[in-house]
């Protein structure tokens, strides 16, 4: 696996979703790479808030909105192109 590729898999980690084979690949990586061992560590610490947040139910009437929304957005095409180069799509 190129190093590049290992740089992205700091929130993957975080969430231990990883397969095994990712997963120890990119603890060799991290024990080197100081910077991946910090990002790391704050996704792990967010991660950790998010699962103490309350849970709070939406208004059914936000679900429907959100629902019909959807519908009508157009997602950012892959390859990165930009939410404004999707619109004009």
């Amino acid at each position: 696996m190129r190093t590049e590729d290992l740089h992205s898999l700091t929130g993957a980690y975080a969430l231990h979703a990883l397969p095994d084979d990712e997963r120890e690949a990119f603890e060799r990586h991290l024990a080197g790479c100081a910077t991946c061992e910090q990002e790391a560590r704050e996704f792990a610490a967010a991660t950790a808030r998010l699962g103490l947040a309350a849970t709070v139910v939406p208004a059914p009437a936000l679900r429907d909105r959100v629902l019909h929304r959807v519908t009508a957005v157009r997602q950012v095409p892959p390859g990165g192109g930009t939410a404004e180069k999707a619109r004009r799509v």
